[in-house]
């Protein structure tokens, strides 16, 4: 590496309007904890948000103002970039979602960018045919692939048909010092502030409220088991599009008192505390953060088996996993967790050992880190 200056580094995302979502949270932690004596960052996004507004970002922020990707406002926003990695001599472009991965990298292409790096971090759940058309066009000038899952790799491969030399996996990593001990005192404030009864089980999700998190198949299966079991109530946290057709759901079903939807917490460590059972319904994952904290928080699991749930949890050796979208799979993972909860103590434990030493942010950082320096450091080699 060249010592007499940093690697520049631009991160390319179509905008941030929820801090709290997967892919902007790894983002965020990684601005705000690369080494700053060897990068400098520069976030660069397609669209402005209320939150990146009001809330100022450890690196400079450039918002191109790019309306639909097929327009005039997208070629200026591709030329303001252009210019960016020239003035600024950007060494690598890294691009993150559908119009981030497309715009990201045939700009940087244009810009004379000489590693670029498009993330993975889906399992194909938002592709079509002509994104995927277009995704595969952009092979030959894409450095390498950056993935959070085996799964997201594997479904690279195959929809995309890149060669697998060229794509490389870094889990997810959280801020996970906050769950080394549960607050007996956080915990109980805040299930007295949701009306939890002591001898009642907190069964819990932390999602976006999307179509592909499956929490309306969530409500259905605490509709059976709240016919089998007194003693249960839910709480979804989480905003999204689909909050008043879930709450309408939850209405329908005559389940008010026992299904909550809390909304949004900026430090979800106090609701985890509140849980007794942690849920993930998702029909599509790559790696979840939520699952990293469920398992960081020492609850006993009922997850999907989507994407990368299998990668982070081991069926009966540190959560259960269920059949996709399998309502009695669903059903009985609860219902087991339920009736054997002292049971699963040893399980939610493994759990959390597991959440400590594979996706700490420390890890994720370093791994980041080596992964840029080994792609310059080979990137130099070439040109001399």
């Amino acid at each position: 590496m060249d010592n007499t200056r940093k690697i520049n580094i631009a991160f390319v995302i179509d905008t941030i309007a929820t801090p709290s979502a997967g892919t902007e949270k790894q983002l965020l932690i990684l601005l705000n904890e690369i080494d700053k004596s060897k990068f400098k960052a520069y976030l660069i996004c397609l669209r402005n948000s209320d939150w990146l507004q009001n809330n100022n970002l450890p690196c400079e922020v450039h918002i191109l103002n790019v309306g639909s990707l097929f327009s005039f406002s997208s070629l200026i926003g591709m030329l303001k970039f252009k210019n960016l990695i020239n003035t600024e001599k950007i060494d690598i472009v890294q691009t993150f979602f559908k119009e981030g991965n497309i715009f990201g990298t045939i700009a940087a292409k244009f810009g004379g960018c000489k590693i670029i790096i498009s993330s993975r971090r889906n399992i194909g759940y938002w592709h079509n045919r002509s994104h995927i058309r277009l995704l595969k066009f952009l092979r030959k000038w894409t450095t390498s692939y950056l993935c959070n899952s085996k799964a997201a790799k594997d479904m690279t491969i195959k929809v995309e048909l890149v060669e697998p030399q060229k794509l490389y996996i870094i889990y997810n990593g959280l801020y996970l010092d906050k769950f080394k001990a549960i607050n007996k005192e956080d915990r109980n404030n805040q299930r007295a502030f949701w009306r939890i009864k002591q001898n009642e089980i907190l069964i819990g999700t932390v999602a976006n409220l999307r179509a592909v998190k499956n929490i309306d198949f969530l409500i259905d299966t605490a509709s059976r088991l709240t016919n089998e079991f007194a003693n249960l109530k839910f709480v979804i946290i989480g905003e999204g599009q689909m909050k008043e057709a879930l709450q309408q759901k939850i209405d329908k079903l005559n389940l008010t008192d026992i299904i909550h939807l809390a909304g949004r917490f900026d430090d979800i460590t106090g609701p985890l505390f509140a849980f007794d059972i942690a849920v993930m319904p998702s029909l599509s994952e790559s790696f979840s953060n939520s699952l990293i904290e469920y398992m960081a928080a020492k609850l006993p699991i009922a997850a999907s088996d989507a994407g990368g749930n299998i990668e982070a949890i081991t069926h009966k050796e540190t959560g259960l996993l269920y059949s996709n979208n399998d309502r009695n799979g669903l059903y009985n993972c609860l219902r087991e967790l339920i009736l054997n909860k002292s049971k699963f103590v040893d399980m939610a434990d493994r759990a959390q050992k597991a959440a400590f030493a594979k996706y700490d942010v420390n890890e994720m950082i370093t791994n980041h880190q080596r992964y840029y320096l080994h792609l310059f450091r080979e990137a130099n080699e070439k040109n001399c």
